[in-house]
């Protein structure tokens, strides 16, 4: 451990006081006040919690998660007796209408190093609070009777944190926006990204309060006040047990309510912003956002520092070192590289990146795929999908593919099952019996699933989000630049139409855009190698 001068600290008492200082700092102020558990006079809730709703939120709680500081897991209240569900529910009702303390609020906070960060400064430590299940459950209550009003508050521009919402949809959007500058003249378009530091740790609660008494009901608003008071963090650091304090600022990470409190509060910050301004012939999206994660698009970078002061009304603080200034021009280059979400803007150094990300994740792995027969090959392959194919097909369905990039793609693929499966030359086995063996499909066609699924899925949601915004603007007015047009999303799209065998569909207008809304199912032939082992159907739905 590191003190505030970069000096090593070994006397274990020292290090006790440098972590709670530490910790104080971030999730204390002074200046605030400790938010009370109730307000007004005692008084029962006008829709009082029933022992449906606690098993229904019990179920929900995932396994193997650790316990809080009542070290009850969750599997103990899974497979308890229905009577419990009951008695959580009066003890639930009783405590907020008779305004009791029950003393559920109280959490464990731990450390754990931030990926490739050095060790030593305890700002290099993420904080991830235990919380008690029961604790859980009356979150998770109260969060599913506030989701419809919240979905309704919140932009469509947000994509965090909502149901059938994700990643995808935000470099999907991207992807369509990037290729409008691609194959079209005269158009420019600058990203001014913007990333708040310690979101959760730096919520007013006071404000948070005030601008949810504007969207939800009193019962919730009493429950929510409830949750977020008298929140005390007993610190443990390794051997280390540090002197328990009250936390008044933030909501805690590892609440499953904190996400969508978050989203409502950056919410109403962002509606105080002037949204930035876009020519009446571009409808591109003024905002893509992805949890804290903002992108402001317009022909003009974004005021920062105007939005900065807007945010510190909030409390909210801009990450200077990760805000991000982009000007996507089609004689550049430069913007290819920059990162949104995880995934590149430019889809070949996107699909390069996930390559040399998916060796790493392999090479970690390799004293399993090097045990022999030690480890099972329905193992090693289990393996090999979840901790390395994952990686690599990350966003996959947003890639802008030519043949000779499938075929790089299938290849790389090949290459990564031969080596699970330990087979070397001089040993040789055919393509079509290697994915026979691994019961696996080329690459190429997971990717093409991949990306007519989530066409599918954009298609099927509100036509403002991003994603859907970003798709009439690709077709929207412009001379196409002059020479063979460079491959992109929608060329990939329409590219998969033309090799259509019962259909003759396209994408190279709005009108064909609009298709597949009155036309939602249409069952299509996978292009490419017709054999059994290296072909499959699939249906765009």
């Amino acid at each position: 451990m590191n003190d505030e001068e970069g000096k090593h600290v070994t006397n274990p008492k020292l290090i006790k006081q440098i972590i709670t200082e530490h910790f104080q700092s971030k999730f204390r102020d002074e200046d605030y006040e400790d938010i009370e558990p109730f307000k007004g006079e005692p008084r029962p809730l006008s829709k009082i919690i029933i022992s449906n709703e606690v098993r229904e939120c019990i179920n929900k709680l995932n396994n193997g998660r650790a316990p809080g500081k009542d070290n009850i897991c969750n599997e103990y209240l899974k497979h308890a007796p229905p009577v419990i569900d009951e008695q959580i529910a009066n003890i639930f009702n009783k405590t907020l209408e008779s305004h009791e303390h029950l003393g559920i609020n109280e959490g464990l906070l731990i450390t754990i190093p931030k990926p490739g960060k050095p060790k030593g400064p305890p700002s290099n430590l993420r904080p991830i609070t235990l919380l008690n299940s029961v604790r859980k459950v009356l979150s998770t209550i109260v969060l599913n009777r506030i989701r419809p009003r919240v979905e309704k508050y919140i932009s469509n521009s947000q994509s965090g944190f909502r149901p059938n919402r994700s990643t995808s949809d935000v470099v999907w959007a991207h992807r369509w926006i990037t290729a409008k500058v691609l194959n079209a003249t005269e158009v420019k378009v600058n990203i001014t990204g913007i990333d708040i530091s310690a979101a959760f740790d730096t919520i007013n609660r006071t404000k948070l309060l005030e601008i949810l008494r504007d969207i939800i009901d009193e019962d919730e608003l009493r429950i929510i006040r409830f949750l977020l008071s008298e929140t005390i963090d007993v610190k443990i650091n390794g051997a280390h047990d540090l002197m328990p304090f009250t936390t008044n600022i933030g909501t805690p990470q590892g609440d499953s309510l904190s996400p969508v409190l978050f989203i409502v509060y950056l919410e109403h910050a962002l509606r105080n912003i002037k949204p930035v301004q876009n020519d009446k012939q571009e409808p591109v999206p003024a905002e893509i956002i992805y949890a804290d994660d903002i992108d402001f698009i317009g022909k003009k970078d974004a005021d920062v520092n105007s939005i900065e002061k807007t945010l510190k009304t909030h409390c909210l603080k801009v990450n200077v070192d990760k805000t991000e200034l982009t000007s996507v021009r089609k004689d550049s280059e430069d913007w290819k590289t920059t990162k949104k979400v995880g995934s590149l803007l430019g889809s070949k150094e996107d699909i390069e990146h996930r390559k040399n990300l998916s060796k790493i994740a392999f090479n970690k792995l390799t004293n399993i795929w090097k045990s022999g027969n030690k480890t099972k090959q329905k193992t090693k392959i289990k393996l090999y999908n979840s901790l390395v194919k994952s990686v690599l097909l990350y966003n996959c369905g947003t890639w802008a593919l030519t043949k000779t990039d499938e075929d790089r793609l299938d290849s790389f693929h090949r290459k990564q099952l031969r080596n699970t499966l330990g087979i070397r030359y001089p040993t040789i086995i055919s393509n079509a019996s290697l994915y026979k063996k691994c019961r696996e499909a080329p690459l190429s066609m997971q990717v093409l699933e991949a990306r007519w699924r989530l066409f599918g899925h954009v298609l099927r949601r509100d036509r403002n989000i991003p994603a859907n915004k970003a798709m009439p603007f690709y077709f929207s007015d412009n001379k196409r630049a002059r020479g063979k047009p460079q491959t992109t999303l929608p060329i990939t799209l329409n590219n998969d139409l033309k090799k259509l065998v019962a259909t003759k569909l396209e994408l190279t207008t709005q009108t064909d855009l609009d298709t597949p809304h009155s036309r939602r199912s249409t069952k299509m032939e996978c292009p490419g190698r017709r054999d059994k082992e290296n072909s499959r159907s699939c249906k765009i739905r």
